[in-house]
């Protein structure tokens, strides 16, 4: 019993072990779009290399960003919960888990996260955004130290309390293969910066030198997303002084309701030749990749001394079809192979265009061919069992001739529209 439970143990260390070292790491200046509250956003115009929305995103939208070649990060909020989450009624049931209303956003009120309980919960949407297809957490609002509001309690959660809660949540984002962003809360980075992957940080310009705060992490190769909101004349100034040399991959929008509406900031274009981004990432104009079909035609000629056989093998999956057909006569034969391939592959794209005019004259060739020789095929129907004319044809010794005229202009035809 102590045997399997240690090949048990063993087991699971290799298999945590193994999904932290895939973990996606993004690198400083990595572009980045905030877009949690438009579901619908259009994908096809995207600039980010990285986009945000709700950890409740299906997993065919999830799928279709990767498609594209995004990297998708997902939001739930840690700190809080929103009433009008399918799970509220979960952390209803939890006895003084919800307290007070979050005074900016109504409807959504703060967690006691030092209450049991409170990890089933958080557990279970973590595997959620994992079943969807996410590559990385960004859990909200645990700042609640730091809040006015959490203050007033009798027992308020204190900055030791929410590094506790931030390393478990790290920890349990790793261990099922999730990256995870620390939100906000910049004062704790010296106890978390070795727990998190990248940061998410918004309005960081607005306060002095707290951009700065993320100097080192960003230093240590771990990027940093930022939102920065309002009059884009009246920020400019600010995040010029803010963000020079920094690296902080900053997305700016007009409001907080979180839209595809928006703009990577390039300081080294707004700000002037003072200014430096603080990182080697080039922003991409454009980044569009999408997943394509890759189709590839092989076809052989082969001549060899062999009786008589016909064979017919046709192989089927869901990424690849494989189609040989083998023709083999007395005396000189003649042998044709046709493969064709298909597969997915992310960032190529390939396409193979088939005429359908083509597809009709080759079955008028075929039937043609069929036609011109269904007069010595009378004495051999027992062999013609494939459906295929050129299998019949050359079974037959005594109009090999012009059966093998035939199958060349079969063969021919196809060898020139790739078929």
């Amino acid at each position: 019993m102590k045997f399997l439970k240690t090949i048990y143990v063993t087991a699971t260390l290799y298999f945590i072990n193994r999904a932290k070292a895939e973990l996606w790491k993004p690198e400083p200046g990595t572009t980045w779009n905030d877009v949690i509250a438009d579901p619908n956003f259009n994908i096809d115009i995207e600039k980010a290399e990285v986009v945000e929305v709700d950890f409740q995103t299906s997993a065919k939208k999830i799928e279709l960003y990767h498609d594209y070649g995004k990297k998708v990060i997902c939001y739930f909020s840690g700190g809080t919960i929103e009433k009008w989450r399918s799970d509220y009624d979960k952390y209803e049931a939890i006895p003084g888990l919800i307290k007070n209303e979050y005074g900016d956003w109504p409807g959504e009120y703060w967690l006691d996260f030092r209450v049991e309980g409170i990890h089933d919960l958080i557990l279970a949407r973590m595997r959620e955004a994992k079943n969807n297809g996410c590559d990385a957490l960004d859990v909200d609002n645990l700042d609640a130290y730091n809040s006015k509001e959490i203050k007033k309690w009798s027992n308020p959660i204190t900055a030791a309390e929410t590094v506790i809660f931030a390393r478990w949540l790290s920890e349990e984002a790793h261990n099922l293969g999730l990256s995870i962003g620390l939100k906000n809360i910049a004062g704790l980075l010296p106890e978390l910066s070795d727990y998190y992957d990248f940061a998410v940080n918004e309005s960081c310009v607005n306060y002095v030198n707290e951009c700065g705060l993320y100097r080192d992490f960003i230093k240590s190769g771990k990027a940093v997303f930022g939102l920065t909101y309002g009059n884009f004349e009246e920020k400019l100034p600010i995040m010029c002084k803010e963000l020079n040399g920094i690296g902080i991959s900053m997305s700016f929008k007009k409001t907080q309701k979180l839209v595809q509406d928006g703009f990577i900031f390039d300081g080294e274009k707004y700000c002037g030749s003072g200014y430096k981004n603080g990182y080697n990432h080039t922003i991409p104009v454009n980044v569009t990749t999408i997943k394509k079909t890759i189709t590839q035609t092989l076809t052989t000629t082969m001549t060899t001394e062999k009786a008589t056989q016909t064979s017919t093998t046709i192989k089927s999956s869901d990424k690849a079809t494989q189609t040989s057909t083998t023709i083999k006569s007395s005396d000189k034969a003649t042998q044709t192979s046709t493969t064709t391939e298909s597969s997915d592959k992310d960032k190529q794209t390939s396409t193979a265009v088939t005429n359908p005019e083509h597809s009709t004259q080759l079955s008028e060739t075929i039937e043609n061919v069929k036609n011109d020789t269904q007069a010595s095929a009378n004495t051999e129907k027992d062999n013609y069992s494939s459906n295929n004319p050129i299998d019949y044809y050359v079974t037959s010794s005594a109009t090999k001739s012009k059966k093998m005229f035939m199958i060349s202009r079969v063969v021919n035809f196809r060898r020139r529209w790739n078929y």
